[in-house]
């Protein structure tokens, strides 16, 4: 009589990319694994209609779970069930609405804690 020996179950591999959700579009985005947080707001930012509220900076986000916020230099990463990654906007914070000179800007610098030295 033939030994019977379980099978080996793979635990289900994580996707190649991590899904974004741009609460200003309303539209997903899909970047690499071991992209920074930085350039994929950047990049949505980018992609955005005029007047449309700014990403300030991406979140994870799970009913019931405090909130994750991914500062430029992070990589983004995939917490798991229940986990989304989302853009934070300026509509999420009242009045910290950002222009300069009537242009949008691209990213983190719109966040007013983030000072940027002029250059000489």
């Amino acid at each position: 009589m033939e030994e019977e020996f379980p099978q080996k179950v793979n635990p289900p591999q994580p996707p190649p990319f991590l899904e974004i959700l741009c609460k200003s579009s309303g539209k997903k985005s899909r970047f690499a694994a071991g992209t920074k947080a930085g350039f994929a707001v950047s990049l949505m930012n980018m992609k955005l209609d005029i007047g449309s509220p700014l990403a300030l900076h991406i979140g994870a986000v799970k009913e019931g779970e405090e909130p994750i916020s991914f500062g430029p230099d992070a990589v983004l990463v995939n917490y798991g069930n229940g986990w989304k990654l989302q853009t934070v906007t300026e509509v999420d914070f009242p009045g910290n609405q950002h222009k300069k000179n009537g242009r949008r800007s691209a990213g983190f610098n719109a966040d007013p804690s983030c000072k940027v030295a002029p250059s000489s």
